[in-house]
């Protein structure tokens, strides 16, 4: 993280070096970021860049870090409960507002593109967020368990990773379709008023209720049963 020094700073100064920072990880490959091309945009002396992080690795931890906590500032807004409305109906709203909120930081959520796609997580924040993401998505297959929405058969370590990998992948997919509509901007509610951007998020959650939804996995179940036996 950080060092004292770099939060001590005056905020422009600060926006100013995440900024381009931000651009710099968003723009090229990790092993191909340079600090010196950091440093001259951002106006500082290559040394002062050592008084606000350790190294290159403690800067990019920096700025993934930063992606979750701005995400956990947009989730927390009208956060539903998933005990009230459902958990795919609670899914739904998930996959809503990850993709509102990629639409509206294309620049900060490329860098978390291009972590995931090039696998070069600081170790430290890969393992934290690794177990931050599988802790949350266990305790919803538990809460789905418990009120009835997913079939008890249905394993919990797949159903969670089913539940993260689709959410992940349907903002990205988003937010590549977004492109195809010039005349509304990134973020823009009217994006999301679009027939076909609803029928989207209609159509995953069904395929993940009815694949997972109690009637269907006892339908399977019972059908795989007869297969073996």
């Amino acid at each position: 993280m950080p060092k004292e020094t770099f939060f001590n700073l005056p905020d422009e100064k600060r926006e100013r070096i995440t900024a381009v920072a931000i651009e710099e990880f968003g723009h090229n490959e990790y092993a191909d970021v340079s600090i010196s091309r950091i440093v001259a945009k951002a106006g500082i002396a290559k040394g002062s860049f050592y008084q606000y992080f350790e190294d290159k690795e403690d800067l990019y931890a920096y700025l993934l870090d930063l992606i979750m906590e701005k995400k956990k500032e947009f989730f927390s807004l009208d956060h539903p409960d998933p005990q009230h409305i459902g958990v795919f109906l609670y899914l739904r709203w998930m996959a809503q507002a990850g993709a509102r909120f990629e639409l509206a930081h294309p620049e900060l959520m490329q860098v978390g593109y291009r972590a995931v796609n090039q696998t070069v997580y600081p170790k430290t924040f890969m393992t934290h967020a690794q177990q931050e993401t599988r802790l949350f998505y266990m305790r919803l297959v538990a809460t789905a368990k418990a009120q009835g929405d997913i079939a008890p058969e249905v394993d919990d370590e797949l159903a969670a990773f089913m539940f993260d990998t689709i959410i992940t992948a349907l903002g990205q997919y988003l937010l590549s379709r977004a492109k195809d509509y010039p005349g509304v901007a990134h973020g823009h509610p009217a994006f999301y008023e679009r027939p076909d951007v609803v029928r989207i998020f209609d159509q995953t959650i069904n395929i993940l209720e009815h694949g997972m939804g109690v009637s269907q996995a006892v339908q399977v179940s019972a059908a795989v049963e007869a297969a073996q036996g």
